[in-house]
């Protein structure tokens, strides 16, 4: 048998070929605009994207109902646009709570 990608990737287990976090079991949040509850328990934010046509500030907070600790936080000027990729990740012991400043944001959280 030739050596060919093909043929490593017949002969290899299942997990031998998943690489980085693509293996982790990464969850997306879907589009937020309001304060909200993202994951109750541990956990941790890969990446964040946000955008509003209005200023807005955003925090994340470690806990279930925002009486945690602030463990993240920007302002984003009107009409803004970021991409946030945190590499390590934010860790949480309580749980994933995102806090918005407008109803008008748009926040998507990538988190485990």
């Amino acid at each position: 048998m030739a050596l060919s990608l093909e043929n490593i990737i017949a002969k290899s287990p299942p997990d031998a070929l998943a690489i980085g976090r693509g293996k982790t079991g990464l969850a997306n949040s879907g589009v937020k605009s309001a304060d909200t509850l993202i994951k109750s328990g541990a956990g941790a934010v890969y990446w964040l994207t946000v955008s509003d046509t209005a200023a807005l500030a955003i925090e994340l907070n470690d806990s279930i109902d925002n009486s945690g600790t602030d463990r993240w936080a920007v302002n984003i000027p009107a009409n803004g646009y970021a991409h946030f990729i945190f590499d390590p990740p934010i860790e949480f012991a309580t749980g994933i709570y995102l806090d918005v400043s407008t109803a008008t944001s748009k926040v998507t959280i990538g988190y485990m």
